[in-house]
């Protein structure tokens, strides 16, 4: 079973320690965002405080000699609810601590890209549930070094890296001004009025939450936008929405208020 590598890299790092405070909490801050993704997939269900269940859990092995990475395992002690190996949850990691940072992965097998796909209001909620670990796991960040590096030890595969815009991704978000565009609905849970919108000009998804006061039309245009999107019939949906966006700019969710059907528009 392959495990993982946590690296720590430039300032003081390179000279073989970190200061101890920041360490522990970086550490603390990335076992604490593996230990609630371990626990979607051995539950399906999105957990954000103790107790946890057990059937998925890491464990540190000590640290590489002659360096100072720690290795990491995980172990399953049972059948999981999403039919995942070790390297599948590995995948899953890489997809939810990506997204939270800001980058959408590439190279994640085809399992986790279908519950990427299917899942995503799961997800999204996942991607939320460890936010505020990750920005526990930037902590030393610029002071003590100056990233994180997160890979498969054997392979040297990347699955995510910390660093300075990372860091400034996480940091609390702003409300900026509303915006109009038109998007194609390609994920909607009715029950708790999420989903996700992908927005052509950012080539990338952007997750979605119906406002309280939004117009009453809303979720049945949206609901329609997603049955396009299901049948492969693209056609655009007008929203209406705040944006939330990072401290450096970057759009990271939106606040529908109003959507109106546009496809039969000139």
């Amino acid at each position: 079973m392959d495990g993982l590598t946590i690296s720590f890299r430039g300032l003081d790092a390179d000279k073989g320690h970190v200061e101890a405070f920041a360490g522990i909490e970086s550490a603390a801050g990335i076992a604490r965002a593996l230990t609630l993704i371990g626990h979607y997939a051995a539950t399906g269900s999105v957990r954000h405080r103790f107790p946890f269940d057990e059937t998925v859990q890491f464990y540190l092995e000590g640290t590489e000699q002659g360096s100072f990475n720690w290795k990491l395992t995980a172990a399953i002690a049972g059948p999981l609810a999403l039919g995942l190996a070790t390297n599948g949850i590995y995948d899953l990691g890489k997809l939810a601590i990506g997204r939270a940072i800001g980058e959408e992965p590439a190279g994640i097998s085809q399992q986790v890209e279908t519950i990427n796909k299917d899942k995503s209001g799961d997800i999204d909620a996942l991607v939320e549930a460890i936010e505020p670990a990750l920005k526990k796991a930037h902590y030393g960040i610029g002071e003590t070094m100056n990233e994180i590096v997160i890979e498969e030890t054997q392979t040297r595969r990347v699955l995510v890296k910390f660093d300075s815009a990372s860091k400034r991704y996480l940091k609390d978000s702003v409300e900026a001004d509303d915006d109009v565009q038109d998007v194609a609905i390609s994920a909607l849970n009715v029950n708790d009025r999420t989903g996700r919108a992908y927005f052509l000009d950012l080539n990338r998804t952007i997750p979605f939450r119906v406002s309280k006061d939004a117009d009453p039309k809303t979720m049945t245009i949206l609901s329609a936008g997603i049955n396009r999107y299901a049948n492969k019939l693209p056609a655009p949906i007008r929203i209406t929405f705040s944006r939330v966006e990072a401290v450096d700019g970057r759009l990271k969710r939106i606040i529908v208020l109003k959507a109106e059907d546009v496809s039969d528009a000139e």
